[in-house]
């Protein structure tokens, strides 16, 4: 069984970023954060853009507001955000 979702990093400068998980392959949050920031990461360098390499990984990556196991039963196609914004 394929459970793929879109999780789409929104931050000041990497908001829109975007990839598509099948959650069969994680077992948590932070894995997922790992899978987007480390793609996005890998890109970054492969292009020789190693600031904004810099920028993303002092980012505090978080979802907030749900759980693993929410976002696993969500059945509508709804973008996950993971960002690096404080909520007070």
């Amino acid at each position: 069984m394929s459970l793929i979702k879109t999780f789409a990093l929104s931050s000041k400068i990497f908001s829109y970023y975007q990839k598509d998980i099948d959650l069969m392959t994680v077992d948590s949050m932070d894995e997922i954060i790992i899978l987007v920031v480390s793609e996005l990461n890998d890109l970054l360098l492969k292009n020789n853009l190693e600031i904004l390499s810099e920028k993303l990984n002092e980012g505090k990556w978080h979802i907030h507001g749900l759980s693993f196991e929410e976002i696993k039963k969500e059945s509508s196609p709804a973008k996950f955000y993971i960002c690096d914004h404080d909520h007070d």
